[in-house]
């Protein structure tokens, strides 16, 4: 799954420490800096642009999952 390796990069978690409910801000390393830097990894990895108001949607990993699919990608 190209959005785990994503998290990964970003957050140094693996795909089992997560499910759909996790918060981005229960990991460990998430900061803002993190979050800025996990932004901009989605949008290069999907090929994909994220608005202000998605970016501020994106509390859970479900909701980044449907910003995703909401612009035509798989996960």
């Amino acid at each position: 799954m190209q959005l785990a390796k994503v998290l990964k990069e970003s957050f140094n978690v693996n795909e089992s420490d997560f499910t759909d409910e996790t918060l981005l801000m229960d990991f460990g390393e998430w900061d803002s800096l993190s979050h800025m830097f996990f932004i901009t990894k989605l949008e290069e990895a999907y090929g994909i642009e994220v608005t202000g108001d998605e970016i501020a949607s994106m509390q859970k990993i479900a909701d980044i999952k449907k910003v995703i699919t909401s612009k035509g990608k798989e996960l």
